[in-house]
C-alpha cells in the first residue's frame, strides 16, 4: 500500500470515527470519553480489520506505515473527517493515532502481534546440496596457503625419475613460447608439467572451468578417477580453449589435478581460467588454490526450483510438484554415486561372500547420519533389511535403500517436531544453523553424551562450529544478501564517463567488499560497529588507477587508509556506491531505500505511480540532488521521501562508481540533511560518516541487523521463538560489544533450544 492509500484509509478510519464520536456525544453528554481502542473497535474494526489488516470486499488496504506519532496525530487532526477536518477535536486524534500507532501500524508493532509461528519446512536447496555432501564424506579442510604444487618434468612420462623441479605456483597461466620452463630439461621440444592441490569455491552455483593450451593437457577436479577435461591427444599446434561446466558449493576446497607436456610442437602455453558466479571471466587466483589435496566428494548436479523468499528470506516452506521431482532425481542420482564407491566404502570386492553384510551396514551408517540419530530396530529392518535378499543383487538393495531414506520426511523434514525433542534434536538445529548441513560426528557424540542440553554447552559447541568453511561460507552468503550484491546481473557504467569501468573492476571490488567483509568478522573483533566507520578499503593494482590510489608496497589487495570523511565502511564502499547508482549518476534514491529498508529495518510502501528519472528532462546544470528534491515533491511521494531522501542526500560525496567528490556540475556538494527517526527526532547528517555513526549507534540498526541474521540462519520469523527474544538478543549484542560472531552463536543458541525442556540448567551453567 502506498502513502496516498494509507493516508485515504485513515481519512475513512477518522470519519466514521469522528461521526460516531460526535453522535455519542449528543446523545449522551454524560458518558465517559471512550478510549482509542474502544472507539476502534466499535467504529472501524468493521472496515479495517480487528487488527488493521483491512478487510475483504470492503477495505482491504491495512492501515501500516513509517509516519512518526507526531505525524499520525497531526494527518488525522488535519484531515478528517474528511469533508470537515475542523469536526475532528485534537484530543480524539490523539486518542485513536496512538492506539493504531502502538497496536498495529509500525513494522515492532505488527512484529508483536500474536500468530507468529514456527512452520513446517523442507530442506532448502543450499541445505540439500551441503547435507548430501556431507552425508557421504565429512567435510575437509585446508590451510592458510596459496597456489598450487607444481612439478616440472624433463620428459612427457611425468615419471618421478624425470623431475627436474618442484615448488608452489600461485596460477596457471604460462607462455613459454618456443622456451624451456627450465635450463636443466635436455630436451627443446619435450617436457611436461603437473599442477596439483585444492580449489576453493567462495560462492556456490555452476562455475565454468577453462583449459587453454597448444599442448595436450588433461585435467580432474573433485574426482581422481576420471578427468573433467581430455586434451591429451593434441591435434594442432595452436591454443585451443576447453570449456566444461561443474557446480560447486561454497566454503568447500576441492581436489585438483592438472598436467601438460610438450611435445614437438612450436610452442608451449597453458592457462587455467573460471566463470564464477556473480563474477566475470578471469584466471583462478591464488587465493582460490591451496597445495594440500583433499579426498572427492559428492555435489549434487540436479537443479532445483527456487526458494520461496515472500518473507525476505530463503524459506523451505513451498513443497511443490517440481520440487518433489527434483529429491527423487537427486536421490537416485546419490544413490548411483554410491554403488559406484560401493567397494572402496566398504573394502570388498564383488566376489566377496560377506559384501552383502559389509553393504548392510554402510546402509545402516548412512541412515544414521540422514536421520541425525541413532535408528531403532523397526528403522533398520523397514530402511535397510528389508531390501536386502538372496535374490536382489547388492548393488541394487543399497539403491532401492538409499533411495528410501533419501525421500524419506525424516531426511527432508528435519525440523518435523518429535514426541520430546533430546540432545540429537538440538545437534541437527546447530548444523542447519550454522553449516546448512549434518551435524558431524563430534556433535553427535556430545548429543550421544547428552552434553547439549544447556545454553552453556550448547553456546560452547556452537562456538567450536563457527571455524568451520561452511559457517564462513554462510555468513558471507549472508552479507551478500544484506546488501543486496546479486540484485542485478552487471553494474554498466557509461563508457564515456568512466571508460575503464569494465568487468574486471566490478570482478575486484567485489573480491575487496569481501576481504573486507572477512577482515573484520574473522580477523578482526567482529565489531559490526567497524562495518560502518571502517576508513579504508582493500584495492588492487587495477582499481588503483581507477579510484586514483597510492597503493602500498606489495602485490595483489593492499588494505588502504582514507582520509576519515572519504570513507565510512560498507555503506560507502565503491561496490556499494556502484550498485546503487545510475549508470551515469549517483541515486539519492536507490541508496536511501537501501538504507531505510536494510540497514535501519524501517519498511516502505510500492510508490504510488512510477516515475522515470530521466536526466535530460532537467535544467542544464542542477545537481543529482536538486534533480531528486524536484522529482519527490509531490504530496504523494513526501511521505516515503522524508524517509529517503536525507539518507541518499548524506552519501552524495560519492559519484556513479562509488568516487569521493566535492563537486558536481561546478557546485559544491551538499551532503547535509535533517532526518526523522521513528521516534520522530530529528537527526542530522553532515555526510557519510556521520550517517554511518548514526546506523552504528542505532538500536533500531541493531535490531535491523539481527532480525535479518536470524531470518538467514533460522529461516524462519523470530518471533515465532518467543515475543523477549528479539529484545533479548539485541540486548546481547549491545552487551557483547556488537561482536558478530557472538551473535551468530547467541541466534543459533536459540534455534537450537527452543521448546527443549531443559534440566539442571542451573547447575550446568554454574558449573
Amino acid at each position: 500500500m502506498n502513502i496516498n492509500q494509507i493516508q485515504q484509509s485513515l481519512l475513512l478510519a477518522l470519519l466514521i470515527l469522528s461521526n460516531a464520536v460526535f453522535t455519542v456525544a449528543a446523545e449522551k453528554p454524560q458518558t465517559k470519553p471512550l478510549s482509542g481502542k474502544l472507539i476502534y473497535q466499535k467504529m472501524c474494526a468493521e472496515c479495517h480489520g480487528a487488527q488493521g489488516g483491512g478487510v475483504d470486499e470492503v477495505n482491504e488496504n491495512p492501515l501500516h506505515g513509517e509516519r512518526t506519532l507526531l505525524d499520525l496525530i497531526k494527518v488525522i487532526h488535519e484531515t478528517m473527517p474528511e469533508e470537515e477536518p475542523s469536526h475532528c477535536e485534537e484530543q480524539d486524534a490523539k486518542l485513536v493515532a496512538e492506539y493504531i500507532y502502538d497496536a498495529f501500524y509500525t513494522p515492532t508493532s505488527r512484529a508483536a502481534l500474536p500468530g507468529s509461528r514456527i512452520e513446517l519446512s523442507r530442506l532448502t536447496t543450499m541445505q540439500y546440496l551441503n547435507t548430501t555432501t556431507d552425508l557421504l564424506v565429512q567435510n575437509s579442510n585446508v590451510d592458510e596457503q596459496q597456489g598450487l604444487k607444481a612439478e616440472y618434468f624433463k620428459d612427457r612420462s611425468l615419471s618421478s625419475k624425470g623431475l627436474i623441479e618442484s615448488k608452489i605456483d600461485p596460477q596457471i597461466n604460462f607462455d613459454f613460447g618456443e622456451k624451456k620452463p627450465y635450463e636443466k630439461i635436455e630436451k627443446d621440444n619435450e617436457f611436461a608439467m603437473r599442477w596439483q592441490g585444492s580449489i576453493i569455491a567462495e560462492e556456490t552455483g555452476v562455475y565454468d572451468i577453462i583449459l587453454t593450451t597448444a599442448n595436450g593437457a588433461r585435467l580432474w577436479i573433485n574426482d581422481s578417477d576420471d578427468n573433467l577435461i581430455d586434451a591429451w591427444v593434441s591435434s594442432e599446434n595452436k591454443k585451443t580453449e576447453y570449456k566444461v561446466s561443474i557446480r560447486l558449493l561454497g566454503g568447500r576446497p576441492y581436489r585438483i589435478r592438472l598436467e601438460a607436456f610438450k611435445y614437438k610442437e612450436k610452442n608451449c602455453s597453458i592457462k587455467l581460467e573460471w566463470d564464477p558466479p556473480h563474477r566475470p571471466r578471469e584466471v583462478i587466483p591464488a587465493r582460490n588454490l591451496n597445495p594440500k589435496q583433499v579426498p572427492p566428494f559428492f555435489v549434487s548436479s540436479v537443479a532445483f526450483p527456487a526458494d520461496e523468499m515472500v518473507s525476505g528470506y530463503v524459506r523451505g516452506n513451498a513443497v511443490s510438484q517440481a520440487w518433489d521431482a527434483a529429491s527423487t532425481k537427486a536421490a537416485i542420482e546419490v544413490a548411483n554415486y554410491v554403488v559406484t564407491k560401493l567397494d572402496k566404502v566398504t573394502r570388498t570386492k564383488p566376489g566377496d561372500s560377506n559384501r552383502a553384510e559389509k553393504a548392510k551396514e554402510f546402509c545402516y551408517q548412512l541412515t544414521e547420519k540422514a536421520f541425525r540419530r541413532p535408528l531403532t530396530d523397526a528403522q533398520k529392518d523397514f530402511f535397510v533389511d528389508a531390501h536386502f535378499n538372496d535374490k536382489t543383487k547388492v548393488v541394487d538393495s543399497v539403491k532401492r535403500s538409499t533411495i528410501l531414506v533419501l525421500k524419506s520426511p525424516r531426511f527432508l523434514y528435519p525440523n518435523v517436531k518429535q514426541k520430546q525433542l533430546d540432545d540429537y534434536d538440538v545437534a541437527n538445529r546447530l548444523a542447519l544453523a550454522l553449516w546448512d548441513s549434518l551435524p558431524n560426528d563430534q556433535a553427535l557424540g556430545y548429543a550421544k553424551s547428552q552434553k547439549l542440553n544447556t545454553p552453556k554447552l550448547v553456546a560452547q559447541q556452537a562456538k567450536r562450529m563457527l571455524n568451520d568453511p561452511r559457517t564462513k561460507a554462510k555468513l558471507r552468503d549472508f552479507f551478500h544478501h544484506w546488501l543486496l550484491l546479486d540484485e542485478k546481473e552487471s553494474l554498466n557504467k557509461d563508457q564515456s564517463l568512466f571508460p575503464n569501468y569494465d568487468e574486471q573492476t566490478v570482478a575486484a571490488l567485489r573480491t575487496s567488499l569481501d576481504l573486507f567483509l572477512d577482515e573484520v568478522v574473522w580477523e578482526g573483533d567482529a565489531d559490526f560497529r567497524r562495518l560502518m566507520d571502517a576508513d579504508y578499503i582493500y584495492m588492487n593494482d587495477h582499481l588503483s588507477t581507477i579510484y586514483d590510489i597510492e597503493l602500498p608496497e606489495g602485490t595483489g589487495f593492499r588494505k588502504v587508509a582514507f582520509e576519515k570523511d572519504h570513507r565510512a565502511g560498507v555503506i560507502t564502499h565503491p561496490y556499494l556506491m556502484s550498485n546503487f547508482a545510475y549508470h551515469n549518476l549517483s541515486s539519492p534514491i536507490h541508496r536511501g531505500v537501501f538504507v531505510t529498508r536494510h540497514l535501519l529495518g524501517r519498511s516502505l510502501k510500492p510508490p504510488p505511480q512510477a516515475t522515470e528519472f530521466k536526466h535530460d528532462s532537467f535544467t542544464p546544470g542542477m545537481t543529482t540532488r536538486d534533480k531528486v528534491a524536484m522529482i519527490t515533491e509531490p504530496a504523494a511521494c513526501r511521505g516515503c521521501h522524508a524517509i529517503i531522501n536525507p539518507l541518499g542526500f548524506s552519501l552524495e560525496h560519492f559519484d556513479a562508481i562509488g568516487r569521493y567528490r566535492d563537486k558536481e556540475e561546478g557546485q559544491m556538494i551538499n551532503a547535509a540533511s535533517d532526518y526523522s527517526t521513528v521516534d520522530g527526532i530529528i537527526v542530522q547528517f553532515k555526510g557519510a560518516q556521520d550517517l554511518a555513526n548514526y546506523i552504528a549507534s542505532s538500536r533500531q540498526a541493531h535490531g535491523a541487523f539481527v532480525d535479518q541474521l536470524f531470518h538467514h540462519i533460522a529461516k524462519q520469523p523470530i518471533n515465532a521463538y518467543g515475543e523477549s527474544t528479539r529484545d533479548s538478543l539485541i540486548d546481547s549484542f549491545q552487551k557483547n560489544n556488537f561482536n558478530i560472531k557472538q551473535l551468530l552463536v547467541d541466534c543459533a543458541t536459540v534455534v537450537a533450544l527452543h521448546n527443549y525442556e531443559l534440566e539442571g540448567e542451573q547447575d550446568a551453567t554454574k558449573k
